[in-house]
């Protein structure tokens, strides 16, 4: 499944307007979330058909929420601004299957499985609780980042740190005096440090 693109612009509109917490025209609107302006005007419409924008006219005008992001669910966007939210034909309200299989189908009730996963643990969540959770994701992933890029550098510095060791115990060893011995079996010579 795939949200369409006016979908996504709803979402980004009501986002501005849940930052703002007032009056903000359609020009900045557009302009900050980069919203074409024609898809602005149609989208405004269903979201002010909905009960969620409300408007003002004239030279100070512009869109304002009519309910907090807190109230607003992702699942209340996607129905005003979507065809359907199911994920496949089958569960629509029709039920239609041209295999005429519904009540046996595997394959329908797994897709039901999803679709009630999705509704109850992701589209559920109010616009507000979404924002709220992914700021600290992010502020837990940058901590995350910043633990791992510690660990990175620690890490290297080991690394460094164990190649500078073999490099002087290397020259440590070279530095070592080399005596010439002769095996007393077999009379051949061989080199032996002198430690």
């Amino acid at each position: 499944m795939q949200l369409n693109l006016t979908t996504d612009y709803a979402i980004r509109f009501l986002l501005c307007l849940g930052d703002t917490k007032g009056i903000m025209t359609g020009s900045l609107i557009a302009d900050q979330m980069k919203i074409p302006p024609k898809y602005l005007l149609k989208i405004a419409r269903k979201l002010r058909g909905a009960g969620m924008l409300g408007t003002v006219t004239g030279a100070k005008g512009g869109y304002y929420l009519l309910r907090s992001l807190e109230e607003i669910t992702l699942l209340d966007v996607l129905n005003v601004m979507e065809s359907s939210v199911k994920v496949n034909r089958c569960l629509e309200d029709d039920g239609y299957c041209n295999r005429g299989a519904v009540s046996t189908c595997q394959i329908r009730k797994y897709y039901q499985y999803i679709q009630k996963e999705m509704e109850n643990k992701w589209f559920s969540r109010s616009l507000g609780e979404i924002v709220k959770m992914m700021d600290a994701e992010t502020c837990a992933a940058d901590d995350m980042q910043k633990e791992l890029t510690e660990i990175k550098c620690s890490h290297g510095l080991r690394e460094q740190r164990l190649a500078r060791r073999r490099e002087l115990q290397a020259n440590i060893i070279e530095s070592i005096p080399v005596a010439q011995c002769v095996s007393e079996e077999n009379g051949k010579g061989y080199h032996e440090k002198i430690v």
